[in-house]
């Protein structure tokens, strides 16, 4: 009838097809289809026809297509940091907004506790990519002569660093990193030890600001003037 409205409502159960990605060492390597809104890691893996016997489980990475709404956020921290920036701060033009970013998972505890909090649910444009054992650990930062090493289990972040050469005289480290292939970072402290594949990176210690032309100027010019009111004083008290 005339004045009727009409609509036709979105169904509840529907879902745009989303896709993920799987590369490496996995059986059948390939772009597959999420079949619901809570397929995790582990269901993909099992869709890939699990993994070679080449594959390396701990280096095994997550790499996420940022949304719309996490671009807004990151452009608008960068611009936040590029405010408050000053001299000793990070150079903020130097920092790239990439469409991806990583997302840190252990593949090992997926896999054992499918459906659990370590197995993470996939969403749209999700790249999943398993390496080969990479045994060899990379040095970068503020060490003398950055390196790449083979890995010897049971040794500290000192040790990598000490065949870089050691640390610079500009080197901050107490704040030393360990980068892991899977994409999560930790302090290197007597819990957190290196692991095959992954990289140590000492940081540069903030430099302080030292005393310009113009400061000295200033300094100068106020101790002269302080100088020549105590002279004055001093001829008054005669």
């Amino acid at each position: 009838m005339p004045f009727d409205e009409v609509y036709v409502r979105r169904s509840p159960n529907y879902t745009e097809q989303q896709n993920v990605t799987i590369e490496g060492e996995v059986q059948f390597e390939g772009t597959y289809t999420l079949s619901n809104k809570g397929q995790r890691l582990s269901d993909v893996i099992k869709l890939a026809g699990g993994l070679t016997k080449r594959a390396y489980r701990e280096g095994t990475k997550l790499l996420r297509l940022m949304t719309p709404e996490e671009r807004e956020q990151m452009e608008t921290m960068l611009r936040t940091a590029q405010r408050n920036s000053g001299r000793d701060s990070i150079d903020v033009k130097k920092l790239m907004v990439n469409a991806n970013y990583p997302v840190g998972i252990e593949l090992d505890k997926a896999l054992k506790n499918p459906g659990s909090e370590d197995d993470p649910i996939l969403r749209e444009g999700d790249r999943i990519v398993v390496p080969r054992y990479d045994g060899t650990v990379k040095i970068n930062g503020e060490v003398l002569y950055p390196n790449t090493v083979y890995f010897k289990d049971g040794k500290n972040a000192d040790y990598y660093i000490d065949l870089a050469g050691g640390t610079t005289s500009s080197a901050k480290k107490s704040k030393t990193i360990i980068i892991y292939m899977n994409g999560m970072v930790a302090r290197a402290d007597r819990k957190h030890k290196p692991r095959p594949g992954c990289q140590i990176v000492v940081p540069t210690k903030r430099q302080r600001q030292g005393f310009g032309l113009q400061q000295w100027l200033s300094i100068g010019t106020t101790a002269a003037s302080l100088g020549t009111m105590i002279a004055t004083i001093a001829n008054l008290t005669k």
